[in-house]
């Protein structure tokens, strides 16, 4: 049942990218997505005498997302803002045309309420089928297909606006 070092490495190679990419999306500061993927996986290494090496994947997206969805709310509590007004720096193009559609689909997706964006983001990220979404959400594999269809509804309908 517990972990070793190895599966924990192998684990992190698997899943800070896309978690990274996904993690981002929902908080838009490199540093606190870095940050958070990290302290998850610290917390799963504090527990890795009761983690199950097959749920590790899981466990660590759970953590993360979990520490993002608590920086939100502290981020609203403080009257800070959720995310930069802009993505100025963000932007890996010259191209005016593209920077004006990342920066739509960052409005868009600010909009989105936390748990339709949560699943949206491991949708389209974590290469995870909707059942294991659901399971690291703790939430049944029909309401995530719910939520992610009600999620792509809204942000089509807002950015068919621009």
């Amino acid at each position: 049942m517990a972990i070793d070092e190895g599966e924990l490495v192998a684990s992190y190679r698997r899943v800070e990218r896309p978690l990274y990419n996904a993690l981002y999306r929902m908080l838009w500061d490199a540093q606190e997505c870095q940050d958070m993927i990290h302290d998850a996986y610290l917390r799963l290494w504090d527990r890795r005498d009761r983690v199950d090496s097959e749920r590790v994947d899981a466990l660590a997206w759970t953590a993360a997302l979990n520490l993002a969805r608590n920086r939100l709310r502290w981020r609203k509590l403080r009257g800070w803002p959720a995310a930069p007004d802009t993505l100025e720096g963000v932007a890996d193009t010259e191209d005016p045309e593209a920077e004006a559609e990342q920066a739509n689909l960052h409005a868009a997706l600010r909009r989105l309420p936390v748990r339709m964006l949560q699943v949206v983001l491991m949708a389209e990220f974590s290469g995870m089928a909707a059942r294991e979404i659901g399971e690291v959400l703790g939430i049944p594999e029909g309401t995530v297909a719910s939520r992610r269809h009600q999620a792509v509804k809204r942000l089509k309908q807002w950015l068919g606006e621009h």
